[in-house]
């Protein structure tokens, strides 16, 4: 809840735009599609990532397999953020 209280700040700049043009309605409207946009695309995501799991827990069969195959997914996404960290700060320190 405390996340969808947070001001957007791709929102305020648009507002912002709209506000100094006098394009009052259409800054208004193009938030909302922002919105909309953010709430489709975040429910979208939500139900892939629930559809995964039940695939994952449905492919692992027995216990032990499917904690292990957990294990190695959780291993190996905290693995694929971490290089792409590490290749964001070379390229940070390189500029």
């Amino acid at each position: 809840m405390a996340v969808g209280m947070r001001p957007c700040s791709g929102a305020l700049i648009v507002l912002t735009f709209a506000f100094l043009n006098g394009l009052y309605v259409a800054g208004v409207a193009s938030t909302f599609a922002m919105a909309l946009g953010t709430g489709i695309t975040v429910a979208a995501l939500a139900a892939l990532a629930v559809w995964a799991k039940d695939a994952a827990v449905r492919i692992g069969g027995a216990a032990d397999r499917g904690a292990s195959i957990h294990r190695a997914i959780e291993i190996g996404g905290a693995a694929m953020v971490f290089l792409f960290g590490i290749t964001l700060l070379a390229a940070a320190l390189a500029a």
